[in-house]
């Protein structure tokens, strides 16, 4: 040992006496870190039971445990678009007991729209599994057999052909904005504010097209025709519908946002506990990639779509910048919409 590494630790151990019972503190909550996790997780599901994203992320949840051997304690807490939800993430999860699913773009939306305790730079993604995209649909039987046809027929009679959309800060919307400013179309846009409402209001009649997603109505499938799927490619569960690119004309060029679902943690608990972190990003990997989970999304129509906790980080970036840049013609849109009668 050299003289600089024996003075260096006897001066280690005066710090050491000098600081008592801080110093015995500091070392346990150190040794801590490395033993998570030591007792039950919970994951944060900001939505009710159910739906899309709950039908992707719950069967996580036994394969998981056996993973990290602890009980994985599923909290749902709807409310605000997921505000409620990652807003307990971002209170509690600092030491990685509490984490959340989270999806694109809400998320960024909240912060975009909303004020909400958290930045999107709060939480680290530990990956994406799947996505989604959006698509225009109409009720089976109806006049309408693709894009061209919709387009053709607002352009035809301008504010008549009814437009059903959840709401108008979703990539959605985006869909809808870019299709009428560029192809010149007035469609009459309602937001109605769920995606079931969209979809029950198409299956109703009272609204000539809704804008949802592919597995949103994939238990309706038979009851409705897709006109088109905002995406690079076909959707599989609809391979007869085209994508917007394959029928609209080459100038209008609609942006291909994805619907993406995954799992995060509190920023703090990946940069304080790294091989805690790394613990739980190994075992959701490992996860999402065997074949028991992927027959559980199978049965939904779901399909893996596997990004990396640094793709993932891009993405949700990446989505947040395009939400950004249509934030105008979005508040323009909402303020345009007739306020509700006071009953």
């Amino acid at each position: 040992m050299t003289r600089f590494s024996k003075s260096l630790g006897i001066l280690c151990l005066g710090y050491a006496l000098a600081g008592g019972a801080g110093a015995i503190i500091a070392v346990n909550t150190a040794e801590a870190a490395t033993d998570w996790p030591k007792k039950s997780i919970t994951v944060v599901i900001p939505t009710r039971p159910g739906g899309s994203a709950d039908q992707t992320l719950q069967p996580l949840k036994t394969l998981m445990e056996k993973e990290l051997g602890v009980s994985l304690l599923y909290s749902y807490k709807p409310g605000a678009g997921g505000e409620l939800g990652w807003s307990i993430v971002h209170q509690k999860g600092a030491d990685g007991y509490t984490i959340g699913g989270f999806w694109t773009p809400h998320m960024q939306n909240t912060t975009i729209f909303q004020k909400p305790p958290y930045k999107i730079s709060d939480f680290a993604p530990l990956g994406i599994i799947t996505g989604d995209v959006p698509m225009w649909f109409t009720y089976k039987g109806g006049a309408l057999n693709d894009m061209t046809d919709l387009v053709a027929a607002a352009k035809k009679a301008p504010d008549t052909v009814k437009l059903a959309i959840g709401s108008f800060t979703g990539e959605h919307y985006i869909t809808v904005l870019s299709v009428e400013k560029q192809a010149k179309a007035d469609f009459r846009v309602v937001a109605v504010h769920s995606g079931s409402k969209v979809r029950s209001n198409i299956l109703g009649k009272h609204f000539d097209v809704g804008v949802s997603r592919p597995l949103s109505v994939y238990s309706v499938r038979d009851q409705i025709h897709c006109l088109g799927v905002a995406a690079a490619q076909r959707s599989a569960a609809y391979s007869y519908c085209k994508t917007f690119a394959e029928q609209l004309p080459a100038d209008v060029k609609v942006p291909n946002l994805t619907f993406a679902i995954g799992m995060m943690t509190h920023s703090a608990f990946k940069k304080n506990d790294p091989e805690g972190w790394g613990k739980l990003e190994a075992a959701f990997r490992k996860v999402v990639h065997s074949k028991p989970y992927a027959e559980a999304l199978k049965r939904g129509g779901r399909t893996v779509t596997y990004m990396d906790p640094g793709a993932a980080t891009k993405l949700v970036n990446d989505t947040a910048g395009v939400m950004t840049q249509y934030l105008p013609l979005i508040n323009e849109a909402k303020a345009a919409q007739p306020k509700p009668k006071k009953k």
